[in-house]
């Protein structure tokens, strides 16, 4: 389950959870300042048409149980993979209680 995300990010997505390369970043300092577990990261590009294809290239961490260095690392593939036309869907578990 997903935590309920700041008010203006939902607005700013140009899908239902799809991000620019620095909304991604803000929500990568969000999920870090509260506690919540960063576990990877789609990336989307936009084609000519409007349409959107996912791309093989992702990022997965949910075996890595540190929380900073997976926050560290999806900081990297953003600036890896950020183009014209690309979002990203981070993902991420709630905090336990």
């Amino acid at each position: 389950m997903m935590a309920k995300i700041p008010q203006g990010f939902e607005a700013r997505a140009e899908r239902r959870s799809w991000y620019s390369r620095a909304d991604a970043e803000s929500l990568l300092d969000w999920l870090e300042d509260n506690g919540h577990r960063f576990v990877g990261m789609d990336v989307a590009q936009k084609q000519d048409d409007g349409n959107w294809t996912l791309l093989a290239d992702r990022l997965d961490l949910t075996r890595q149980t540190e929380n900073f260095e997976a926050v560290r690392m999806g900081r990297v593939f953003l600036t890896e993979y950020d183009g014209d036309g690309r979002m990203f869907e981070p993902v991420w578990q709630d905090r336990a209680r």
